[in-house]
């Protein structure tokens, strides 16, 4: 077994007065890091209960309130509130792990896909999203492509679908032994010229930076937004 040494000062009194001396601890660093992992698992399952427990708390006060639901409008309304807290925990949850641990890779993607598109969509609005994928995404990539997924379908809807009644988007995520790609389309408006970047596309061009990718827009017909990845 490895062990390291820590040092850290430790006032001793010697000879009638106080000296600074190094005291040496010996630490086993895969116990330390066990330790850790636990202590940060323990965090996360008290984070996702609080997390359950506060949206469960908001939705019953909706109920719960007088008169609230008595009109056809208010009905839907608290209807509306309750889907939109659902939706933002089912997105909190594929990119986070919120209020339960993260699954497989396309489980995520996919629940992630439906419900920002549902999110971010007018009421009246019927947007398609088709999702797919090949290949093996690396663990170290996920969470960027997931990120990078959730910003990009965002302004899809946001802007591609502005105004618009219906539409479709299509999310296609292909691992090979190179690199990873995300693209993700959408028959909206697109764009002539230099494309003006927003807060989303600033957060997806940082992840991919943050691993050497890269990020491209094409605004011919619709938008093709297309992330890689390199392995």
């Amino acid at each position: 077994m490895s062990q390291v040494a820590t040092y850290m000062p430790a006032m001793r009194r010697h000879a009638g007065t106080q000296q600074n001396r190094p005291m040496t601890r010996f630490t086993d660093p895969r116990g330390s890091d066990d330790h850790d992992l636990a202590e940060q698992e323990l965090d996360l399952r008290q984070l996702r209960h609080h997390t359950k427990n506060a949206l469960q708390r908001i939705i019953a006060v909706f109920a719960e309130a007088p008169g609230l639901g008595d009109t056809p409008q208010g009905e839907r309304i608290v209807q509306e509130l309750e889907h939109r807290i659902g939706l933002s925990a089912t997105i909190s949850d594929a990119l986070f792990g919120l209020t339960n641990a993260p699954g497989p890779m396309a489980e995520r993607l996919r629940h992630l896909a439906g419900a920002v598109v549902d999110m971010m969509r007018d009421t009246d609005q019927v947007i398609r999203v088709g999702i797919s994928i090949r290949g093996y995404c690396p663990a170290n990539l996920r969470e960027a492509v997931l990120r990078s997924a959730h910003e990009l379908i965002s302004n899809a809807v946001k802007h591609g679908m502005k105004g618009r009644t219906t539409g479709r988007i299509a999310v296609r995520l292909v691992s090979d032994d190179c690199r990873t790609t995300l693209t993700v389309l959408d028959n909206g408006w697109g764009f002539a010229g230099k494309l003006r970047a927003g807060e989303g596309l600033a957060l997806a061009r940082g992840l991919a930076a943050r691993h050497d990718g890269s990020l491209s827009m094409d605004g011919d017909a619709g938008t093709v937004a297309t992330l890689a990845l390199p392995h």
